[in-house]
């Protein structure tokens, strides 16, 4: 049984969490480290099972997001920055956000030295949580909650790894602004079949239009979205 004082801790971070658990037991557990739960009460549930499926769920949310917004990159490119965005470090940080540390139960000796803030603990009790969302309230609830409050985060990181894929940047950003996608139309094409040059018009609507040009009909796409993403997102800048 979960006491008042505890329940109130939960209550405080299903606020921040903007999620309101039916089985407020499943969050508890994600918040418990296995310390406390053989060091106080030996048959409480702790984050380890949990953890194991948080793991996969995350790498669902974020694999199809960067499987559907960046539709030119392969294979290796997209796990490359999954890796990135799911790393230990960066699931602490997003953990961090959330003060999650706060809400943990601890061992003694996990708290004394400084479980609240390690790296590893925050980033297993952050996919314990989400595995909790996902077991509570489904998959689209966990991804809500997740690009909620993570979005900016994890669009700084995208750009601080200067992996740039700008077709993809600007069918996010033209989906989410204007709730269209862009067109590409070769216009025209130059030189000999060996030697080519590609002129693509990219068409967002009568006021965003750009010519791109480039060696191939890909590169001349890239080119002309790089010239309208940075046009309609000018703090983005060039890499």
């Amino acid at each position: 049984m979960i006491g008042d004082e505890r329940l109130q801790q939960l209550a405080h971070f299903q606020t921040r969490l903007g999620y309101t658990f039916r089985d407020v037991a499943l969050l508890n557990s994600a918040l418990t480290h296995a310390s406390y739960a053989y060091e106080v009460d030996a048959g409480r549930g702790h984050y380890e099972r949990l953890e194991f499926l948080g793991d996969a769920v995350l790498d669902l949310i974020v694999s199809t997001y960067l499987y559907t917004a960046y539709p030119a990159w392969s294979e290796g490119q997209l796990s490359k920055v999954r890796a990135r965005l799911v790393s230990e470090s960066s699931l602490a940080e997003l953990a961090r956000q959330l003060e999650l540390g706060r809400f943990l139960l601890l061992g003694r000796g996990e708290a004394q030295s400084g479980g609240r803030d390690k790296d590893s603990l925050l980033a297993a009790a952050f996919e314990a949580v989400f595995a909790a969302l996902y077991l509570d309230g489904g998959l689209e609830t966990a991804q809500r909650v997740f690009w909620h409050h993570f979005r900016p985060t994890l669009q700084q990181r995208l750009h601080a790894a200067k992996v740039y894929d700008y077709k993809g940047l600007l069918q996010e950003y033209a989906l989410h602004t204007f709730g269209r996608l862009p067109v590409y139309r070769v216009v025209r094409e130059e030189g000999p079949p060996h030697k080519k040059t590609f002129y693509v018009q990219l068409t967002l609507d009568e006021a965003h239009t750009c010519i791109g040009v480039g060696r191939s009909k890909k590169a001349a796409e890239q080119h002309a979205a790089k010239q309208l993403f940075e046009r309609l997102h000018p703090e983005h800048g060039s890499p």
